[in-house]
């Protein structure tokens, strides 16, 4: 009985033998195909990498002899791995020291966005925040005005859609210390409410600010220690700060401006919106974490869903209009959502941009001002390596929705401030005028020479929804929605994204209008300096021709100063700009504030020049055609004072 058992166990010891000397005859084939396998799988990256770096090396070659930038760094991630990195240029043109990628650093102006968001998603995480609740419940030294009934959150405020005033004046700091405490000085930076939070799309650095001290508030440590320890640490991000060390400053690269002069290093109490100063390979490091899900190697700073949230959309006014993430814009290129933030401070311009669905980011960083190619290389490198698949499809066709008449009308970029002083500087920026055709609309602008107008034809899904019109005729993928306030009155027009956000103007603050009451002003002015002296030759008897008569030289003497101090005003203002302009970002000087008092005083000459004139009207012994006359050029100085206060420059408004 043990025999058959015995011959069973040889017999499957035999086909074990011959089953494993067949894998050993055959392991050096498959061996070979594994190694094979794992060379072509290196040989890829190293031919993408030389590729890529190649492109890239001739691209900004060019633009750097074109534009004359002294120093530029680089840096691409891919699939988690860094693609390609480099400097280039000098980091000071004194020193000549040539950019590194890995130790020179640049300021990082509005790319800090992200890295604060993700310092507040952080938080969001671990539950000690909620991100639709109302961010007054943060805070403890003072709370924001309930202006409006809807409570500003701190998601309104990673979207830049807590209807802020947008604000400048006064927002970079003299030292680092007043820069480190920031948060104590918010109340008098914090701008005022304009709109209710939720409708419009309006940057505002001192919103981030105060994200800012709520980080310091939960992790008790200053806004840059905190950044430190819960965001560059993890990341391995070493050469990165929003407040650098002295070691940390001498690795920083010298800005310039665009004429090459050096920009002084700036301070600022809106720290945590545009103060970080980083290299391009830490950037390298955050891009590949943030489309990692949080991720990088083994550190994690948010989990998937957290970082996730960061890069969808928050907010849009409309679905075909490109909104915003938290801390980034939505951005298409070449058919391709990408999320993007630039950096535009004295000394220094940039950009990043990430394609999620590629798993691709790119930082490009340079120490000069006023730089932006950033469209045509995020459209090169996106044609060249991220080409658009050929079943894209064409535009959808418009629609044949009417054109309702209220949208006519001038706009002006929202990105200007309605309650301050500083609203005066952007007296003379472009705005755009919408006119009506048949089936279309014409958008003009009117301050930049040579750009012609476009038209847009209505699209399908909103009776405010227009797509702009190629020149051929037929539509593109550019659209422009108009936005109504709770009356359904149209309240602004967003083309193309919600950073382009127009504001709808009032008839009397279109550039005619407003150009027509400072001529009519001047015009008075002149009439009433002309009065003064003709009053003062004829009731001399100057002028046989005119015995008899006298002239009310009183009201002329009196609308004659009124213009004078207007004018002295006026010169002073212009004075005050060119001389120290750059300084009203750290404070207004007292000098400044106290020209601030002629228009003031010229308030209670003018109404001393109404009082007079009423009571001289029915006055026999003065023609009634003078009094006509003083008439209107008291009309024109009381539009002038009109033109004033709408400016804000009738009063301290600081």
């Amino acid at each position: 009985m043990r025999r058959p058992a015995m011959r069973s166990k040889i017999f499957v010891r035999l086909l074990l033998a011959a089953a494993f000397l067949q894998i050993f005859c055959a392991a050096p084939h498959f061996l070979g195909e594994a190694c094979a396998a794992a060379r072509n799988a290196q040989r890829r990256p190293t031919e993408e990498q030389r590729e890529f770096s190649s492109f890239i090396d001739g691209f900004l070659a060019g633009v750097q002899k074109e534009r004359r930038i002294p120093g530029m760094s680089f840096a691409a991630v891919h699939n988690g791995e860094t693609l390609y990195m480099r400097g280039y240029g000098v980091e000071d043109l004194a020193s000549g020291t040539q950019v590194d990628p890995e130790r020179t650093a640049f300021r990082a102006g509005s790319i800090s966005l992200p890295v604060t968001a993700s310092a507040v998603m952080q938080l969001a995480e671990q539950r000690r925040i909620v991100l639709d609740e109302d961010v007054n419940i943060y805070l403890r030294r003072w709370k924001i005005p309930d202006a409006f009934d809807e409570p500003i959150t701190l998601r309104h405020l990673l979207t830049n859609t807590s209807g802020l005033d947008y604000r400048e004046l006064e927002t970079a700091a003299p030292t680092s210390a007043d820069e480190l405490a920031y948060a104590a000085r918010l109340r008098k930076t914090f701008p005022a409410r304009y709109a209710p939070p939720g409708r419009f799309y309006c940057p505002s650095n001192m919103g981030y600010a105060l994200l800012g001290a709520i980080i310091e508030r939960y992790s008790r440590l200053n806004f840059d220690a905190a950044i430190r320890k819960h965001i560059f640490q993890p990341l391995g991000m070493t050469s990165s700060a929003f407040s650098p060390n002295e070691a940390e400053m001498k690795n920083l690269a010298t800005g310039y401006d665009e004429r090459g002069r050096t920009v002084s290093y700036e301070y600022r109490y809106d720290l945590p919106a545009t103060g970080m100063s980083t290299t391009a390979a830490d950037m390298a490091r955050f891009m590949a974490a943030q489309l990692a899900g949080g991720a990088l190697g083994r550190s994690r700073i948010l989990n998937s869903t957290f970082s996730g949230s960061m890069m969808r959309r928050h907010f849009s006014p409309h679905p075909k209009i490109n909104g915003t993430g938290l801390g980034y814009l939505e951005k298409p290129v070449s058919g391709l959502r990408t999320l993007q933030q630039r950096c535009d401070i004295p000394g220094y311009s940039g950009f990043m941009m990430l394609i999620p669905e590629k798993n691709f980011g790119m930082y490009f960083a340079t120490n000069v001002s006023g730089i932006d190619f950033s469209g045509e290389m995020a459209d090169a490198v996106v044609k060249r390596f991220f080409p658009p698949s050929g079943d894209a499809g064409s535009p959808s066709p418009s629609g044949a929705t009417a054109i309702y008449p209220d949208i006519r009308g001038f706009y002006r970029s929202n990105m200007i401030s309605r309650s301050t002083a500083e609203k005066a500087s952007r007296m003379f920026s472009d705005q755009i005028e919408v006119s009506l055709g048949e089936s279309f609309l014409t958008v003009r602008h009117t301050r930049k020479k040579g750009a012609p107008p476009t038209r847009w034809v209505p699209a399908a899904g909103s009776d405010d929804l227009f797509r702009r019109a190629g020149e051929d005729g037929a539509p593109s993928d550019e659209y422009m929605f108009f936005q109504r306030d709770s009356d359904g009155l149209v309240c602004a027009a967003v083309i193309g994204g919600v950073e382009n956000t127009y504001d709808r103007l009032k008839t009397y603050e279109s550039h005619y209008w407003q150009m027509a009451m400072i001529a009519g002003f001047f015009a008075a002015a002149a009439l009433s300096f002309l009065g003064t002296f003709a009053g003062a030759a004829i009731n001399k008897g100057k002028f046989p021709w005119e015995s008899g008569l006298r002239s009310d030289t009183e009201l002329w003497g009196i609308s004659s100063i009124f213009c004078a101090v207007q004018i002295t005003y006026a010169l002073g203002m212009l004075a005050s700009i060119l001389l120290v302009g750059s300084e009203f970002r750290v404070f207004v000087p007292y000098q400044v504030k106290a020209l601030f008092l002629a228009p003031l005083a010229g308030g209670l000459l003018l109404a001393w020049l109404w009082f007079r004139l009423l009571a001289k009207l029915l006055n026999p012994d003065y023609h009634w055609l003078e009094h006509a006359a003083i008439m209107s050029i008291a009309f024109a100085e009381t539009g002038y004072m009109f033109f004033l206060a709408d400016w804000r420059l009738l009063g301290f408004m600081f």
